[in-house]
């Protein structure tokens, strides 16, 4: 589980960078626009998902 736990946790944090990445390359391209929501929407949902991985992990029950 702890194997599984750990992907769960880099595959999140990779998504995360990728957003920040796509957020950079939308703004260079065509400026402001709407399109930022959909990476940051995305990175705020990694956030979350990276953010409650952590809490579960405190649990004895994941190790």
């Amino acid at each position: 589980m702890y194997l599984a736990f750990t992907i769960m946790l880099v595959a999140a944090m990779f998504v995360l960078f990728l957003c920040g990445y796509y957020v950079g390359v939308i703004k260079e391209k065509f400026g402001k626009n709407w399109l930022h929501a959909v990476p940051i929407t995305i990175a705020i949902l990694m956030f979350n998902i990276i953010w409650a991985l952590l809490e579960m992990g405190k649990s004895g029950r994941w190790g």
